[in-house]
């Protein structure tokens, strides 16, 4: 498994240009709810690392992180589009 700061590096949304450590900041430095507080993270409005994005902000409200479990959450969104890309180029 990768080390905590290798996660805090991981891009954790492509539209937002941000990483791990930049959205939970951002998140600790809100009180807005999560739908809204997204927005400041991706500055979109897609929903391609939501389930990322989500974990991350309520680690962020509960104050416990766990980085195993974000690292696992970014590579499911890679590992997706990756298969999706392939599908596309197969034609299958």
């Amino acid at each position: 498994m990768p080390t905590k700061e290798e996660v805090l590096e991981l891009e954790i949304c492509e539209c937002g240009n941000k990483n791990v450590a930049e959205a939970i900041k951002t998140f600790q430095e809100t009180s807005l709810p999560y739908k809204k507080a997204k927005k400041l993270v991706t500055e979109c409005e897609k929903s391609c690392c939501r389930a990322a994005l989500l974990r991350v902000f309520d680690m962020a409200y509960t104050g416990q992180f766990d980085y195993d479990e974000i690292h696992r959450l970014i590579q499911l969104r890679h590992n997706k589009l990756g298969e999706i890309l392939e599908m596309m180029k197969t034609g299958r």
